[in-house]
Order: C-alpha cells, then sequence, then structure tokens
C-alpha cells in the first residue's frame, strides 16, 4: 500500500475553474479517486495540496487535504487550512479544521454525513459545529449544510448548493438576542441605532445567485420583545410581536422587491410616534424597485393599514440624498379615522402649535400628490369631522364636506360646512363655506354668513394667497350685526354687559403670521363707539399671540354700561383712549389709558351710593365735604366729572384721575351744591394684576382691600 500526493496551482476552484492547469488538477483529483476505487485501493491514503483557492471576496490559504482508506469506498477524510477571509457574518477564519471520520468515496463524488468543523472566527469566535457535504468531483458540484453555528447569542445554520452555473444558500438563524443583532447591523452601517433591551429574533433566507451576484432572495422573520431602547430614547418599545416576509429579484441594473410586515402586539416609539400596537396593529405590504446607479426607489405600492386608525397606499419615485428627494409621490387616504388618526400620526407633528391638544371625531379620505419636491394637488373628504381646542379656543363639530386645490392653476371648488363651533367660547351656528382655489389663490365664490349668538357675522370678501406650503397673506371684509353683550360676557365668563355688540371689519390682512387692519376697525356697544386704529396680531394660532392696537373710545352710556352690574349704578357718558396697548396670550403687557367724563357732556350724573363704596375701595379712598353718617341718606349724588388713568409697565400701574387732589387725585369730583361727594385716589402706583383681581371681586360682590 502506497500514498499519493497531487499538488494544485495557486487560486484554483473546485467549484468554477477557469485555466487549463486548473482543470486538469480538478480532472487529476477525480481520476485519483476513482483509480483507487477500481484497484481495490491500490494505496492506501492520498492527499491533495490545494495551496490557496480565492474568489472575488474570499481567500483561503494554506489549504491541504488528506484521505486515509478504511474498507472498500469508506474513508476518513481531514481538511486543514492555516487562514481564510469568507464574506459576512464569518468574516477572517483561522485554524479551519474539517473532520469526516466516515466519508463515502467513489470515482466521482464525496460524501460526508456526519463531519466536524472547526475554526477560529474575528467576529464568532472559535466555534466547533456538525457539517455535510456532498462534492461531485466531474463537475465541481457542492452540497453543504452547516449546523449548530453560535451566533448573535442563538444558532445559525447554513445548506447550500454551488456547482459552475449558480448557488443556492438558505440561512437559518434561532433565538438570536436583539442587542446583538443590533450592535452588528449598526456597525455594518444597515441600521440607523443601535438597540440595547431584551428580544429574541430568528429568520430564513433563501438566497440564489452566480459568483459573488445575488440574484434572487426570500426572507421571513420573527422578532418578539421585552424592554428595548436606544441610548438616546428616540426609539424604543416593550413586548413588541413583529414578523417579516420579504423577496428580492435583480432585473438588469434593478432590484425588485416584495415585503410584508406586521406588528401585532406591544408599543413602540419612534420620535415622535408612538404606536400602541395590542388596540391597533400594523400590518403593510410594499412593492418596490430599488436603482443602485442612480440611487432611485420606486414605489410601485405601499399599502399601511391599522385598524380604526388610518389607511392608506402610496405610490411615487424618491431619490435618497438628492436635493429634490421627492421626484413623485402620490398618498391615497382612503380611510382616516379621528381620534386615533390625530393622536398617532397628527399631535406628535403640531407640539408648539394651536393644534397640539384637540378632542377629535369622524372620518377623513382623500388624495394628496407631490412633483419636484412640492406638492401639487389635494382632495379632501370631510365626514362628521369635529375638533375641540382643549383650552377652549376654538372648536368645530358637524364638519362636512369637500376641499379641493391643485398647484397648475386650473380652478377648483370646495364646499365645507358646519354645524356649530365656538371661538373663545363664543357659539358659533351652523355655516357653509363655498371657495374657488387656482394655483396660489383662494377666495369665496359666495359671502359666508356665521351665526354668532343672536347675530350674525356676514364676510362678503375674502381672499387667500400663499407661496410655497406656508401661508402667504389673506385678507377679509365683513361686518357684526347686533349681538347681546349679555350673552357674548356669559360665554366669555366676563362680568355681564347690557347693550349690544356690532361693528365693521374693513380690509383686515393676514401677512406671514401678522394680522394687521387696513383701516379703522369700528365697534358699537354701550350706546357709544369703540374705534381702533393700527391693530396688529402676530401668530393669532400660536401657544402665545401678540396683540398691538390703539383704541378710542366715545360717549359710552355708563348707566347702559353698568345696569347689569352689582358695581353701582352710573348715569353719565364716558369717553376716552388706550394708546399703544401691547398683549402677550390675551394679557395686557403695556399702555397709557385714560377714561373721563366728556368735556361740555350735558347729560345727567348721578352716582349711587353702591358705586361710590366700590370705587372707594378700587381707588384708594374717600373724602367730601360731607360726613359720612350724613350721606348715608342719600341713595346717590349728584356728580361734576369721573374719570381714571393707568399707565402700565412691568406689571404697574400708575394711577391718576380726572384732576388733582391733596394728597392724591380725583376719580369722582363732585358739584359745588351739596350733597358734595369726592372720591379721591391716594396710590399712585399699583400692581396690575391685584388692581385687576380687586374690580373682579368687586364686580362679583365680593370684598376688596386695597393695599
Amino acid at each position: 500500500m502506497t500514498a499519493v500526493t497531487v499538488t494544485c496551482p495557486p487560486g484554483y476552484s473546485p467549484i468554477a475553474e477557469s485555466g487549463r492547469s486548473r482543470s486538469l488538477c480538478r480532472q487529476a483529483t477525480g481520476l485519483l479517486l476513482a483509480g483507487a476505487v477500481l484497484t481495490a485501493h491500490a494505496f492506501e491514503s492520498a492527499a491533495i495540496k490545494l495551496g490557496t483557492l480565492e474568489g472575488d471576496g474570499w481567500r483561503i490559504q494554506g489549504l491541504h487535504a488528506r484521505l486515509v482508506w478504511l474498507e472498500d469506498d469508506l474513508a476518513s477524510l481531514q481538511l486543514n487550512a492555516a487562514a481564510a477571509t469568507l464574506p459576512a457574518p464569518l468574516g477572517k477564519v483561522s485554524e479551519l479544521q474539517l473532520q469526516c471520520p466516515g466519508a463515502l468515496v467513489s470515482g466521482k463524488k464525496i460524501i460526508c454525513d456526519q463531519g466536524q468543523l472547526h475554526f477560529s472566527s474575528s467576529s464568532l469566535g472559535r466555534q466547533q459545529t456538525w457539517i455535510r457535504f456532498e462534492y461531485h468531483t466531474d463537475t465541481g458540484r457542492v452540497t453543504l449544510g452547516v449546523e449548530g453555528i453560535r451566533f448573535d447569542g442563538g444558532r445559525l445554520s447554513i445548506a447550500g448548493v454551488f456547482d459552475q452555473e449558480a448557488w443556492d444558500l438558505t440561512l437559518q438563524g434561532a433565538a438570536l438576542q436583539l442587542d446583538a443583532v443590533s450592535a452588528r447591523l449598526s456597525a455594518a452601517g444597515l441600521m440607523p441605532v443601535q438597540l440595547n433591551g431584551s428580544g429574541v429574533l430568528g429568520f430564513k433566507a433563501s438566497l440564489q445567485g452566480r459568483g459573488e451576484q445575488l440574484l434572487t432572495g426570500q426572507v421571513t422573520a420573527g422578532l418578539q420583545t421585552g424592554e428595548f431602547s436606544d441610548e438616546q430614547g428616540n426609539v424604543a418599545g416593550e413586548n413588541l410581536a413583529l414578523s417579516l416576509d420579504a423577496g428580492l429579484v435583480q432585473a438588469g441594473d434593478q432590484w425588485k422587491i416584495n415585503a410584508a410586515v406586521t406588528a401585532r402586539q406591544g408599543q413602540v416609539y419612534i420620535d415622535p410616534v408612538f404606536l400602541d400596537l395590542d388596540s391597533q396593529p400594523v400590518h403593510a405590504t410594499a412593492r418596490l424597485v430599488w436603482q443602485p446607479h442612480p440611487r432611485r426607489l420606486t414605489i410601485r405600492s405601499f399599502d399601511y393599514q391599522q385598524p380604526d386608525t388610518l389607511r392608506v397606499h402610496v405610490d411615487g419615485i424618491i431619490n435618497p440624498g438628492q436635493p429634490t428627494m421627492i421626484k413623485a409621490l402620490a398618498i391615497d387616504v382612503q380611510e382616516g379615522a379621528f381620534p386615533a388618526l390625530y393622536e398617532t400620526w397628527l399631535q406628535p407633528w403640531l407640539q408648539d402649535t394651536a393644534l397640539a391638544d384637540l378632542q377629535t371625531a369622524g372620518n377623513i379620505s382623500g388624495q394628496l400628490q407631490w412633483r419636484q419636491g412640492k406638492m401639487t394637488a389635494v382632495h379632501l373628504d370631510l365626514k362628521d369631522l369635529s375638533v375641540d381646542d382643549n383650552e377652549r379656543l376654538f372648536g368645530l363639530f358637524g364638519l362636512n364636506g369637500k376641499v379641493n386645490w391643485t398647484r397648475d392653476g386650473s380652478v377648483r371648488q370646495s364646499d365645507v360646512r358646519w354645524d356649530h363651533g365656538h371661538v373663545y367660547r363664543v357659539p358659533l351656528g351652523a355655516a357653509h363655506i363655498a371657495t374657488e382655489a387656482a394655483a396660489s389663490t383662494l377666495q369665496l365664490r359666495e359671502p359666508a354668513r356665521i351665526a354668532v349668538l343672536d347675530g350674525e357675522l356676514r364676510i362678503d370678501a375674502f381672499e387667500f394667497e400663499y407661496g410655497g406650503d406656508n401661508a402667504h397673506r389673506w385678507r377679509v371684509d365683513g361686518f357684526l350685526t347686533p349681538v347681546s353683550m349679555r350673552q357674548l360676557t356669559r360665554s366669555l365668563g366676563w362680568p355681564e354687559f347690557a347693550g349690544k355688540l356690532s361693528g365693521v371689519i374693513p380690509d383686515v390682512r393676514y401677512t406671514n403670521g401678522n394680522l394687521e387692519v387696513g383701516g379703522m376697525l369700528l365697534v358699537r356697544v354701550f350706546g357709544g363707539d369703540i374705534t381702533l386704529r393700527n391693530l396688529r396680531l402676530e401668530q393669532p394660532l400660536s401657544v402665545l399671540p401678540r396683540l398691538w392696537v390703539n383704541a378710542q373710545v366715545n360717549n359710552i352710556d355708563l348707566e347702559e354700561l353698568t345696569r347689569t352690574f352689582s358695581f353701582g349704578k352710573i348715569e353719565g357718558r364716558l369717553g376716552g383712549r388706550v394708546d399703544g396697548l401691547y398683549m402677550e396670550s390675551w394679557r395686557p403687557v403695556a399702555f397709557d389709558a385714560a377714561f373721563a367724563t366728556p368735556v361740555g357732556d350735558t347729560s345727567r350724573h348721578r352716582i349711587s351710593q353702591k358705586a361710590v363704596d366700590n370705587i372707594s375701595s378700587i381707588g384708594g379712598g374717600v373724602g367730601g365735604a360731607l360726613s359720612r353718617s350724613f350721606m348715608r341718606f342719600f341713595k346717590d349724588f349728584p356728580y361734576d366729572r369721573l374719570g381714571i388713568s393707568c399707565r402700565l409697565e412691568n406689571g404697574t400701574c400708575e394711577m391718576n384721575g380726572v384732576a388733582p387732589a391733596t394728597n392724591g387725585y380725583y376719580i369722582v369730583k363732585g358739584r359745588l351744591l351739596p350733597p358734595r361727594l369726592d372720591v379721591i385716589g391716594f396710590s399712585e402706583r399699583v400692581n396690575w394684576d391685584r388692581l385687576v383681581s380687586q374690580i373682579t371681586a368687586v364686580t362679583r360682590q365680593q370684598d376688596a382691600v386695597v393695599q
């Protein structure tokens, strides 16, 4: 019995040879094995020195094999390699040793059903696994199976078939740990964040290709987690159950991808969106085409379903990394159900706006389109939609209708109706808004009528212009028919006023978040009128609206003003001004105001005992020519003039009256003839918040003490 040695040239591949010497080497190896069988084992062992084998993306160094005959066609096979560089996840491998104590050897093939594979990997550590393979010496076809590879806390198995024409590979992972898999994918640049926490992943991947080229693939995976999050807390979740089924096929320079994802339980947060999958499981399917050069993703279809929340279909073309990423995009909202749609998908993006805290109900559907990064068309159907701000700033209920718009300049008509609503707690009645839009403009098709308490807001003209995706400018003309002040103040939670409120709204303009009145805004109330000039309002729907205005008060009937107050009765007329009023969040910050009996006023001037008492408690003191004991017999008193002024700055009001008095100022200046009564204020500087609380207490018949 003898031993035979065959040495192959460097770079020899038993799977896909190229060149005469490599082909001869494989044929010699096959003939050697065949000869051994046919000659009843004329030699007892064979050694094959393959040296270095390499291909695109892989390299094996110091490779040699030894075959020792046992009996008939049964032999012991051993294969050793000093080092190897292999594709991920194996990476660099050293000390590779394959042992098959009972290999079936014939003239054309070697079969090993129960072999052991030992190796050290830079990414997997020291491994000892079971291996089975079948090698056909005439064709170079290899069938391979490796089981029990320790991988990311779980086990990985590999099964494949390799020949000259193609290869077919199946990878199967079980009980892989979420944090380990996430760290590996993150380090490879395949996952944007690294997750820490508990979770178990299983998957099966069936891949087909030729050489180093992947042609088709099918992947199924399932993930079950405990608690997990990234380091910054932007991604987090618990008890997540997720499954994936995806397939890909190469077609020329494109990849066609079909995928389906189902998330059926647990909670997940991906800043800023939170999904409660226990109550709202998610199912999504996609058909995509990816072109690496140029980088282009074609969305042939993407369907997302979340019961009682959102059902949407998307198609389009996206160019990742390009200045204009969205080339074309169409979103078909087949069903959007409130409040879940608002709470899950809209509210997280509306923080720090006036829409951040709403109660919602109803449904919405429609289509949205983008071209070259710009929105080009909107069509929405509103069905019994209701929105109500929890701060009671606004609300509309029973919204129905259609909203239509397109950027191409064609005229589109919209009609929206609502059953009722409110603005700052002021009730609104039913209304119909009919508009037409073309490119960057929108205007009323017909005047709008909105019931406000027992009156009506009539909007005769409304024009809206916008640039880009943001509102640019709007203007409105209209007027308000008389509204009961009693109902209005009651709705606002103010002390009740008597009389009617009406006014003209001339050329009100809104530009880039700022509202301005182009002319004089006239309000008729308490038998007189109030004119507002230089009115400017910044960001009215934000959390911090700002207002500037100057006001002129003319010929107000004090009896009508005080009739329903617990303040007390005052007869006469009142005029005045408010210059430089500045408000933040509807609270006065600064102004210079003065109110007094008009010069030359010929109306009856009388003030009740109760009004005197209340003014005294607010103004700071009472003085007069007659004693208090004597004055108590009078129900009311005549007066010459009354008035008060306040200059508010830094939370303090600098007070004054209609004329200077000894150690103070006259708030009410009595007549010369008895019974004469003067109300004198002594406090020149008063805390504004305290003053407001005292006035409120007086009007509610509460005791107020002036500090």
